[in-house]
C-alpha cells in the first residue's frame, strides 16, 4: 500500500470518527452559538465580507471560520451536522497531515501511523473536533505552516516556503495575528536555541511576507476600508491587545494553568509524552527531535505569559507532542522493556476511570451499561497485556478502547449535556412567526439561531455610553430591552414570550413584571412564559 493511499485512509477513518453523532448535538451556548449565528446571518444577508451578529457588525474573529460554516450551511442547510462539519473536516486533515509529516521527518511508516493514532485519540483533540469553534481550523493551518517551513529550512525545496507563508496567512484569517506571531517565535526559538544562525538566511522573509500579505491582506484591508477605526479598535484592541493584557477570567490566571491542563489534554498518551523527554536527552543533537520539543514548549510559555487563559489556547502544541509520542512508542516497541509500558497503561486506566465517573454527573437518564462494560473489558485487557500478554499491542488496544468509550460518552452523555446548554428546545416551543420574544437571565444566543427571532435580553435599565468601564463590556453585543418598555410594547400581544433559564426563574417570579406572564412549557434548562392578555 502506497503512502498516499495510507494518508487518504487515515483521513477518511478520522473523518468518520469525528462525524459520528454530529447531527444530534445541538448548538450550545455561550460560545458555539456565536459562530453558528454569525455564519447563518452571513448566508441570509448575502454579505460574505463583514461578520455580523444580531444584525450588527461583529469583529470578534476574522472571517475564515464564518466562511467555512456558511459554506457548509449553503450545502447542507442550517443543520447541526453542517455547523459541526468544518471542525470534523479540519481535524481529520490534521490527523492525515501528522501522518504525512511523520513520514517526511522519520521516513518510518510505523512512527507516522502511531503519531496519527495518538493525535486522533487524544482527549482534547477528539472533543474539539466536534465543536463549533476556531481551534480545529487554526490547528491545521498553524501545523502545516510550521511543518512546511521546517522542511524548507532542511533544504527539501523552496516550494515549502510558499505553502508555509500561505498557510500562515490562512491562520491569520482564522484567528488573527497569533497565526503569524506564534510560528515566527517557534522558528526563531529553534534557530536561537540550536545556534544554527545560518538558517536565518533561508527563511525567504521578503518573498514569504509578500505571499503572506497576498493571502491575508485583502480581507483585512477591505475591512479597514469599510469600517475604519471601529474594526481596528474592536478586533486588534479588544479581542487581541486587551485579551493579552487583561485577564477575562482572573481565577484562571495561574502560572501553572497550562502545565496542568496540557498533560490532561493529551490523555491517554500523557505518560509517553513524559517518557519522550528522556529520548530528548539521549538525542539532543537530532534536529527533528529538538524542533518537535521546542515547538510545544514555546506555545506553552507564550500563552502562560498572556493575561487571559483558555483551555484551548495551547491546543496547537498537541501536533508536535503527538509526533514525539509516536517516535517514542516506535522505539519502545523495538525493545524488551515491559516496565516502560506502564507509562501508557496507567494514564489509560486513569482516563477510563474519569470517563466512567463523569457519567454520574451528566444530565442524562441514559443507560450506561455499555460504557461500564467497555470500561471493564478495556481495563482488563490493558492490564493483561501489560502483565502477561503482548505488550506491543497496547497502543492499538488503547486507541480502540478510547474511541469506543468516547463514542459511548458522546451518545449517552454529551448529547444530553449539549441539549441542556442549548436554546434549541426553547426555540421549538415558539410560534414559527409573529411572536415577540425576550430573554431573562442568562442569554441564549442559540435560541436566536434556532428560532430566527430577534430576542433582546431584559434589563432593569439601559446603560449609558461609557457608563460601564469593564474592558470586556464591548464583547457582548446582544440586543437589550428595558423590562418596562418590553412590558408596554407587548401589553396587547398574546404572542409575547419570555425565555427564562432555571437559575433565574425564582428572581423572575418575584419581579412585578412576572404577573403579566404565565408558564406555558418547560424546556431543557428553563421555562417559557407567555403574555397574559386581559380582554
Amino acid at each position: 500500500m502506497t503512502k498516499k493511499v495510507i494518508t487518504v485512509l487515515v483521513f477518511l477513518t478520522a473523518f468518520i470518527f469525528y462525524l459520528l453523532f454530529n447531527a444530534y448535538i445541538p448548538v450550545t451556548d455561550p460560545v458555539e452559538s456565536n459562530y453558528a449565528l454569525t455564519a447563518k446571518e452571513m448566508v441570509q444577508s448575502g454579505d460574505w465580507l463583514s461578520p455580523r451578529i444580531y444584525g450588527q457588525f461583529w469583529f470578534d474573529k476574522p472571517i475564515m471560520i464564518y466562511w467555512l460554516i456558511a459554506l457548509s450551511f449553503k450545502v447542507f442547510g442550517f443543520t447541526d451536522f453542517a455547523a459541526r462539519l468544518p471542525s470534523a473536516l479540519f481535524s481529520a486533515g490534521s490527523v492525515a497531515f501528522v501522518y504525512w509529516f511523520g513520514q517526511k521527518l522519520f521516513n518510518n511508516t510505523k512512527t507516522a501511523l502511531l503519531s496519527a493514532l495518538v493525535l486522533a485519540t487524544s482527549l482534547e483533540f477528539w472533543v474539539l473536533a466536534k465543536m463549533i469553534i476556531t481551534d480545529a481550523v487554526l490547528f491545521f493551518f498553524t501545523s502545516v505552516s510550521l511543518a512546511t517551513l521546517y522542511l524548507g529550512l532542511r533544504n527539501t525545496g523552496w516550494g515549502w516556503y510558499v505553502v508555509a507563508y500561505a498557510t500562515a496567512g490562512l491562520a491569520v484569517l482564522t484567528k488573527g495575528p497569533v497565526g503569524l506571531v506564534l510560528p515566527g517565535l517557534i522558528i526563531i526559538g529553534y534557530i536561537a536555541l540550536t545556534r544554527q544562525w545560518q538558517l536565518g538566511k533561508r527563511l525567504f522573509l521578503l518573498p514569504g511576507l509578500v505571499i503572506f500579505l497576498l493571502v491575508a491582506g485583502p480581507w483585512y484591508w477591505q475591512m479597514y476600508q469599510l469600517h475604519g477605526s471601529a474594526f481596528v479598535d474592536t478586533f486588534l484592541g479588544l479581542h487581541n491587545y486587551i485579551r493579552a493584557t487583561v485577564s477575562e477570567h482572573p481565577k484562571d490566571n495561574l502560572f501553572y494553568y497550562y502545565l496542568v491542563l496540557f498533560p490532561v489534554s493529551m490523555l491517554p498518551w500523557t505518560g509517553i509524552l513524559v517518557k519522550s523527554m528522556s529520548t530528548l536527552r539521549r538525542e539532543s543533537k537530532t534536529s527533528h527531535v529538538v524542533f518537535l520539543t521546542i515547538w510545544p514548549m514555546i506555545i506553552i510559555v507564550f500563552y502562560s505569559l498572556m493575561a487571559t487563559k483558555y483551555p484551548t489556547y495551547v491546543f496547537p502544541a498537541s501536533f508536535p507532542a503527538a509526533l514525539l509520542i509516536g517516535y517514542t512508542l516506535n522505539k519502545m516497541q523495538s525493545t524488551q522493556a515491559r516496565k516502560s509500558w506502564w507509562y501508557l497503561s496507567i494514564p489509560t486506566l486513569l482516563l477510563i476511570g474519569i470517563i466512567s465517573i463523569s457519567s454520574h454527573f451528566l444530565p442524562t437518564t441514559s443507560n450506561w451499561a455499555m460504557l461500564y462494560l467497555c470500561a471493564l473489558v478495556g481495563s482488563t485487557l490493558i492490564l493483561w497485556l501489560q502483565i502477561k500478554g503482548n505488550v506491543y499491542q497496547l497502543p492499538t488496544v488503547v486507541a480502540i478502547v478510547t474511541v469506543l468509550m468516547s463514542l459511548l460518552l458522546i451518545n449517552n452523555g454529551l448529547i444530553p449535556l449539549s441539549t441542556s446548554r442549548s436554546g434549541k428546545s426553547a426555540a421549538s416551543l415558539l410560534p414559527n412567526e409573529g411572536a415577540m420574544v425576550a430573554s431573562y437571565g442568562d442569554y441564549s444566543t442559540s435560541a436566536v439561531y434556532y428560532s430566527g427571532y430577534v430576542i433582546p435580553r431584559l434589563v432593569e435599565k439601559q446603560e449609558s455610553q461609557g457608563e460601564d468601564q469593564d474592558p470586556w463590556s464591548g464583547k457582548y453585543t446582544m440586543p437589550t430591552a428595558e423590562i418596562r418598555v418590553f412590558d408596554s410594547e407587548t401589553a396587547n400581544n398574546p404572542l409575547s414570550f419570555v425565555i427564562v433559564d432555571d437559575s433565574s426563574k425564582d428572581k423572575f417570579e418575584i419581579d412585578p413584571f412576572f404577573k403579566n406572564f404565565y408558564p406555558v412549557a418547560d424546556y431543557s434548562h428553563g421555562t417559557l412564559y407567555q403574555r397574559r392578555v386581559v380582554p
